[in-house]
């Protein structure tokens, strides 16, 4: 009896090399200090914590690094805080807690207003800093399972087999780059993500287009093993957003 080649994007059952998946969280603070503390604080959760002191520095880190997170003061200097977090709401994903010394509850019914997730009274402490960047990040990652495995729909993907799976079907396996692009997509889903986000973790300029070209592949191996229900979109000029349809 013949046999039937294999299929290319059904997964080996060797296991592959695991993916990195660290939170990265960016603090914009220009007191040196506070900064060092925060970002010791949060480097014990084992974040990947990144501190700029203006806007223009998040804004430059956050295009050519992404970020899961912004803790954002709003007093710095020339700049307006609660414009940067309308920009940071309008134009990105990401997730945002305002930690300020304004403890009117105007600017925190304002800062919420201006897309915030959360927003901290300085002084915080550490410990309460910790458990809401953890609730931030739970709220905003509930794709995200207890053993790391993200879920969409009925599909389940594991980082650290590079395999996306679902119940009576196929398995398929994903290439390291491609695995990164689609857990970001994931723990995005039914947002728009910028390429900077999806490109974090591979070794691409900040003009490559190579994510594209990843994309179009992740979108064959998704047709190929029939996952019809989750949907790549193209947004114009910023990058892409995953839907999944009942």
């Amino acid at each position: 009896m013949d046999r039937k080649p294999p299929n290319p994007f059904v997964a080996s059952p060797l296991l592959s090399r695991p993916v990195p998946s660290s939170i990265r969280i960016i603090i914009v603070e220009d007191d040196p200090l506070l900064a060092s503390v925060m970002q010791r604080c949060l480097a014990t959760e084992d974040y990947s914590v990144a501190v700029v002191t203006c806007g223009t520095e998040l804004l430059l880190q956050y295009r050519s690094e992404g970020a899961d997170l912004v803790l954002l003061d709003l007093n710095l200097g020339a700049e307006d805080g609660m414009d940067l977090a309308r920009e940071l709401a309008a134009t990105t994903a990401v997730g945002l807690i305002i930690v300020s010394g304004r403890t009117d509850l105007r600017d925190r019914v304002e800062g919420l207003d201006a897309g915030a997730d959360d927003y901290l009274i300085k002084p915080v402490a550490l410990a309460e800093l910790r458990a809401r960047v953890r609730a931030v990040l739970r709220r905003r990652g509930q794709a995200v399972k207890s053993d790391g495995r993200l879920r969409a729909g009925s599909a389940t993907l594991d980082p650290r087999t590079r395999r996306l799976c679902r119940e009576g079907g196929e398995d398929v396996v994903l290439t390291e780059t491609e695995t990164l692009i689609l857990a970001e997509l994931i723990r995005h889903q039914g947002r728009s993500i910028s390429r900077a986000s999806l490109r974090r973790g591979a070794d691409w300029s900040p003009d490559d287009r190579s994510v594209d070209v990843h994309i179009g592949r992740i979108r064959r191996k998704l047709r190929e093993a029939n996952f019809k229900e989750l949907i790549i979109l193209p947004i114009r000029g910023h990058g892409y957003r995953l839907t999944v349809e009942p």
